[in-house]
């Protein structure tokens, strides 16, 4: 007798030939059922829908797809960010971004659109940098827990870049090694130049939107609902009251971001994590003179010798960390949850 091959109608899994001819058939990977009848093989009722993820925690559905809610990652001056799972047998981790009120929705919307136009911009380094971008998945109203609809984007979680550099002042109350500060400036500075490569400024280069992985020394930048055109020669849409002295003052005032805007907020938040003064520029003793005047000259924008291209604020930088520290070589950086 001839046997046709079987297969699970549950996973796809291969049926071996069954006992005999009218029998029934028990896939033993996922529990599936193939029942006999005449004319063949017919496939059983579909297996019950999996249990959901951990039904304890709360739900979140954005275009059409349910996320469980596993914590809560920051929270900006108009916004909620969340660390979310994709509800469903093929998961994935995501970051949840709602708007805390209803006249911040256009923010949402305005990040999901900024971040979109970079990841197809041509500008040179296209290919690294874009993958350092945050990554857009889905955008659409989302419900509190009173019902009322919120604006939010679902980006694709990033692993490692755990830590803002707020938090590293935390983890170093007194200031980084200033040699850390080194290779954190030099990342920010080479995302700054595809950045306004492509045309745009961030315009909110502040220490929260700072991401930094210890380990690999990366930093990646988020929050981008501020970003713009600078050639459309707008003010900021949005600013930061709580992060006022990262701002030059004419930002503040309404002025339009440029290039240079970006540079000196970069600045004065690497004098931040080195445990000194934003506005001025002022950093501890233990940074070397070399460092410590390249950061108190650019953290304003009309100071004479401040840079406005991103590139040669780096080739500046390095040049100051080989009179401070010698030629480069790697050095260990430690965060909480890091060995």
């Amino acid at each position: 007798m001839d046997y046709e091959l079987l297969k699970c109608p549950g996973c796809g899994a291969k049926f071996p030939p069954p006992a005999y001819l009218w029998g029934a058939l028990t896939c033993e990977y996922c529990g599936a059922t193939a029942v006999a009848a005449t004319g063949g093989w017919p496939l059983a009722p579909p297996p019950r829908p999996e249990p959901p993820f951990a039904p304890h925690l709360p739900r979140a559905t954005v275009a059409g797809v349910r996320y469980a809610v596993l914590g809560r990652l920051g929270q900006g001056d108009g916004s909620e960010v969340f660390l979310a799972r994709r509800d469903a047998r093929l998961s994935e981790r995501v970051v949840l971004k709602v708007a805390r009120a209803q006249e911040d929705a256009h923010l949402v919307a305005r990040e999901f659109e900024v971040v979109g136009e970079l990841l197809a911009s041509k500008a040179q380094g296209a290919e690294h940098f874009s993958r350092l971008l945050p990554q857009p998945v889905a955008q659409g109203p989302v419900k509190d827990p009173e019902g009322t609809p919120r604006a939010a984007a679902v980006y694709r979680w990033r692993s490692g870049f755990q830590h803002t550099f707020s938090e590293v002042l935390d983890a170093y109350p007194t200031g980084v090694d200033p040699r850390a500060a080194v290779w954190m400036w030099k990342r920010v500075l080479e995302l700054l130049a595809f950045v306004h490569g492509s045309g745009y400024v961030h315009g909110a280069v502040l220490p929260p939107h700072l991401l930094v992985h210890p380990r690999d020394h990366g930093v990646v930048l988020v929050g981008w609902s501020s970003a713009l055109r600078f050639a459309s020669r707008q003010p900021l849409p949005a600013r930061s009251q709580r992060h006022r002295p990262f701002y030059p003052p004419d930002i503040w005032n309404g002025a339009p971001p440029t290039p240079a805007t970006d540079l000196a907020m970069s600045a004065r938040s690497l004098v931040a994590v080195l445990g000194g003064e934003p506005e001025t520029g002022r950093v501890p003793l233990s940074v070397p003179p070399p460092l410590a005047d390249l950061l108190k000259c650019q953290v304003n924008p009309d100071h004479r010798e401040a840079l406005d291209d991103s590139w040669k604020l780096r080739d500046r930088l390095d040049a100051a960390a080989k009179d401070a520290f010698g030629p480069p070589r790697y050095t260990p950086f430690t965060l909480p949850g890091w060995g």
